[in-house]
């Protein structure tokens, strides 16, 4: 990146206002509020208020103003205890549970002082929000004892209104497609660049907790359309803490009745995989510099099979993981805190896509890493700043792919179900591939006591974001791949390819623009305003504005995105007795996304290491066309029909040079489809960041100080989806020009509904409960992204007059929809005494099963008349059957853990051993939840050889024709049908934690 860009000169020049600090993104807190009045009910200024926790450098204190309202800000999450003290009065002391990224309401009402002053202690507040913000959140000790995986997802995932149906089973939140969720850790994006995953960018056992906040999301926050997810990591404290925890799996503790199912001989591997995890916490200088230490060390060797030929082979990963935090108090106003986090991983075993031989795996690299310096300053009793700066660096697939040659380096693809083998995907020893990112943050809040209106809580502040990839895209060693139209497989899982005309196709992929790729900087500036006003002990509300800036720059250099868009988040709540028992709650806001950062999309049109494509049909002899071959052992091997082919291909004026083909010199023979970056695909001027409108309304029923119960409607519509159109060409090859932009909004459409009730009651200091059911709808005719691209464009003006959106396009629910979900689980204490501690945890589960339909591609060509397109599609999509025809199986399962702990007491600190066994699906349930390879359809105007009941199935014509099932088209023979022991459900797992914590 060249030069200093001016949105950093704006962030800096902020900053420095704001915090005469370093810069700057933020690390969430908490912030505690309430009013404090006498016992008629008369509010009381001048009531002295101190918060106190171990997870605190010291004490914060304030004074309520005139109204007797009080605020408390930037508490880093944990227990406190708030003492209320005024002279005449008897002293308060309430317990709260202070979270990450909310507003904790404590009201007091103080007695007139006795003889004997008296302190009166109240039990402190569960955790699910009760305001307008719809919002979870789950302690690492609670997620600790649950019989779930410790990591965040998995407390994402216990949320209500969040579904794991995404491509390869991520979250969705409300709806919203997986790539649009923003995740935090210690206020860092950790979001993977392309597909939007949130990366392992922490070690479990420092994980303090987790934040799924899903529907009335302040201003505060921006780039998601999803929900937004913070975590944050313990900081050490005055007391010296530490732990010591090996987590123990082994392949031969899980059920292998589903492996059975595809290989009757198939044994588990006896092996036990050792992950160990270690964190040291204390204080250089108490109440003044604190640390904290955390490590990760994880080796697993497991065995995973190929495909059809279920040849295994040993995969596994060796991963470290390193964190380290320094909290810095410089004055009881000012601190800072410094974060690192570390992770260096090889993975063993390597596939990408389904695989066929052990050719097409390999071993990779992936190195990780993420700083951050945060700054937060009490300036005035009202006046309050924070400011951050971080970047995340992220080196990934080094290494992994196949070799740069011809013969050897060329990937085979099965075209009619695109399995793979021969060489790895990508190339092994190419550049390497980075996707990194930078924030900073500034962020002010100002606290208003008024005579007659209340309170206002005024935040405000700038956000700039930088998304940042450098990528020379190479599908394989050779640039080459060869999809064959069948293959051949003998006794010995030898793989033969058959090469056969215009049925077997010849892909060349060059990389282009050599010479000028330089890393894309797709960046999003916003500025955002938000009053939290309290009116009176009835009336709340939440008034913001976002603005959010893209300023995309592709991997050539070329501007593609200067866009903008104003976000609206304003949220209400009524305490209809005005005592905090029984609230409503309504909200209303817009998400805008930040522009996908990919080559599908906002880089598509890119000329800098982008991929050039040509798609030619095979012209040669007919290879390996009779099928008895395999068993005669008279195949043709396939580096001698690579040969065979390429002899044809560049004797006929194939090239390997892509110079000489952008300069018009050689032509692919055969050649049917092309894509050139930057002629034939081009981003529109005015491309923008699909956005998600929302709006939610609620209850909350306080049940007591021991617990409460919400319900939420939420209902969300998106607009400004990725989509392209094509225009006829006139270009070299004869290619026809696509258009990225955000073209399909007449015909896309994707809406979600969900109700969400969720409810936590600790009915005693030994067993809570807790659970949360979501019913929801997602409806549309957009998934707009899949497994290995992340986010795809849409294509309702794609060669739009070859398909009618009423059987290309049809609405209805989409492979994201789960129309139930339940989660809901206990944690009793059968045992609490000095030494002896017991706990068991039950986690029930239920989710219904993804809709899907019968679809298959269809030659719409012959009943269209070509208004000039250069190459019309060979193949449309075409639903057979309504989109949600089918469902995969409703899944149920029945999760156990039970933790014991040793405790006693040794130099002056608390010691404590545990073992904590698990049993994940105790009953063993094998349902099928995958939507993999369940809608292979086949038809007689696609080229696949097709059978309707033992006959040839009969042509239509789309546009007028209803196709019959058994006579124009028939389901593939595995429709429905699972692939693999993946496919089904998380089989009876076993798995055993022990430590030694201090």
């Amino acid at each position: 990146m060249q030069g200093i860009h001016p949105r950093r000169v704006i962030g800096l020049c902020l900053a420095v206002g704001l915090s005469a600090s370093l810069a700057l993104a933020q690390n969430p807190t908490g912030t505690l509020k309430g009013t404090v009045a006498g016992a008629e009910g008369n509010r009381l200024p001048g009531v002295l208020v101190t918060a106190e926790s171990d997870s605190l450098q010291g004490q914060r204190t304030a004074v309520t103003g005139q109204n007797g309202d009080y605020k408390i800000p930037l508490l880093p999450p944990g227990d406190y205890e708030v003492t209320f003290s005024l002279e005449g009065f008897a002293t308060a002391v309430q317990r709260v549970k202070m979270s990450i990224a909310q507003t904790q309401t404590s009201n007091v009402e103080l007695a007139l002082a006795t003889v004997t002053e008296e302190i009166t202690v109240t039990s402190r507040i569960e955790q699910i929000s009760d305001r307008s913000t719809v919002s979870t959140t789950v302690g690492g000790e609670e997620l600790t004892k649950l019989p779930i995986g410790r990591a965040p997802l998995q407390a994402v995932n216990l949320a209500p209104g969040v579904a794991n149906t995404g491509p390869s089973t991520e979250p969705l939140i409300h709806g919203s497609f997986s790539y649009e969720n923003l995740y935090l850790v210690n206020g860092v994006t950790v979001n993977e660049n392309l597909r939007g995953q949130f990366l392992p960018l922490f070690i479990e056992d420092a994980i303090q907790e987790t934040t799924t906040t899903t529907a009335g999301v302040s201003a505060e926050y921006g780039r998601f359309s999803g929900g937004v997810v913070n975590v944050i990591t313990k900081s050490g404290g005055n007391r010296l803490q530490g732990s010591l925890r090996a987590s123990l799996n082994n392949d031969d503790w899980i059920s292998d009745d589903t492996n059975r199912q595809f290989d009757p001989t198939f044994e588990q591997t006896d092996d036990v995989t050792k992950t160990y995890e270690g964190t040291l916490g204390g204080a250089f200088w108490k109440d003044k510099i604190w640390f904290f230490l955390a490590g990760r060390d994880f080796e697993e060797s497991s065995q995973a099979t190929t495909a059809i030929t279920n040849i295994t082979f040993p995969s596994g990963d060796d991963e470290e993981r390193f964190e380290g935090k320094l909290t810095v108090a410089m004055t009881p106003s000012h601190s800072l805190i410094g974060s690192y986090l570390e992770i260096d991983r090889a993975s063993a075993g390597t596939t990408f896509g389904t695989v066929l031989d052990l050719r097409s795996v390999s071993v990779r690299t992936d190195p990780q890493e993420i700083k951050s310096a945060n700054y937060t300053g009490i300036l005035t009793s009202s006046f309050f700043v924070e400011a951050q700066y971080s970047e995340r660096d992220f080196e990934i697939a080094t290494g992994f792919g196949g070799v740069p040659d011809l013969i050897e380096g060329t990937l085979m693809r099965h075209r009619p179900s695109g399995r793979r083998w021969w060489s790895p995907t990508f190339c092994g020893s190419c550049e390497p591939e980075i996707r990194n990112n930078e924030n900073t943050l500034a962020k002010g809040s100002y606290f208003l006591t008024t005579a007659d209106a209340g309170t206002h809580d005024f935040t405000f502040g700038y956000d700039t974001f930088s998304d940042i990839r450098f990528s020379v895209n190479h599908q394989s060693g050779s640039d080459f791949q060869v999809w064959a139209e069948d293959i051949v497989i003998d006794s010995s899982n030898n793989i033969f390819p058959v090469f056969r005309g215009a049925t077997t196709w010849v892909v060349w992929w060059p990389p282009v623009g050599l010479d000028i790729a330089q890393p894309t900087d797709f960046a999003t500036d916003s500025f955002f305003v938000n009053d939290s006003w309290q009116l009176n002990d009835k009336w709340s509300f939440n008034i913001g504005v976002r603005y959010d800036e893209n300023d995309g720059v592709d991997s050539s250099g070329a501007t593609v995105t200067d866009d903008s868009k104003v976000s609206p988040r304003l949220g209400t709540t009524f305490d209809v007795k005005g005592d905090g028992d029984l609230l409503l709650h309504a909200s209303y806001g817009t998400y805008v996304a930040a522009i996908a950062n990919s080559g599908n999309i906002a880089d598509g049109a890119s000329t800098g290491g982008a991929l050039a494509g040509f798609f030619s049909t095979y012209g040669g002899p007919l290879i390996n066309g009779d099928p008895s071959c395999g068993a005669a052992g008279t195949c043709v091997p396939t580096d001698a029909a690579l040969r065979e082919l390429f002899d044809w291909y560049l004797g006929a004026g194939g090239t390997q040079n892509v110079d000489d083909v952008l300069g018009g010199l050689t032509t692919p023979p055969r050649l049917f489809y092309s894509v050139i970056p930057g002629a034939t695909v081009v981003v529109r001027e005015g491309f923008k960041s699909p956005a998600t409108d929302e709006i939610a309304v609620g209850v909350t029923k306080r049940l007591g100080t021991k617990g409460l119960v919400r319900a939420d409607v939420v209902r969300r519509e998106w607009e400004d989806f990725y989509s392209e159109r094509n225009q006829p060409g006139d270009i070299a090859f004869g290619s026809d020009i696509t258009e990225i932009g955000n073209f399909g909004d007449e015909i896309l459409e994707r809406e979600y509904t969900g109700l969400i009730l969720s409810s936590r009651y600790r009915f005693t200091d030994r067993f809570t409960l807790a659970g949360n059911y979501t019913l929801s709808e997602l409806e549309g005719n957009i998934n707009g992204e899949t497994a290995g691209a992340g986010p795809v464009s849409a294509s309702p003006n794609s060669y739009a007059i070859y398909k009618d959106p009423s059987w290309n396009l049809p609405v209805g629910n989409l492979e994201g929809d789960q129309r139930h979900k339940i989660r809901a689980w206990g944690i009793y204490d059968l045992l609490k005494g000095e030494h002896n501690h017991l706990s068991v945890a039950l986690l029930q589960n239920f989710f219904s099963g993804s809709p899907y339909g019968a679809v298959g591609g269809v030659d719409s060509t012959p009943f269209v008349t070509n208004p000039g397109f250069a190459q019309p599609p060979p193949a449309v999509t075409y639903f057979f059957t309504s989109r949600d025809a089918f469902k995969t199986d409703d899944i149920t399962r029945t999760d156990l853990s039970f933790t014991y702990s040793f405790r006693w007491r040794a130099f002056g600190s608390s010691m404590e051993v545990f073992v904590s066994p698990q049993v994940l699906n105790v009953f063993d349930e094998d349902n099928v939840f995958a939507r993999r390879a369940v809608q292979d359809v086949f038809d007689a105007t696609n080229t696949q050889p097709t059978s309707c009941n033992g006959s040839p199935c009969q042509p239509f014509n789309p546009f007028t024709d209803t196709p019959v099932e058994g006579v124009h088209w028939a389901k593939a023979d595995d429709f429905g049908e699972p692939d693999e022991a993946v496919d089904f459900q998380t089989p009876r797992t076993f798995r055993l934690s022990v430590g030694f914590r201090f």
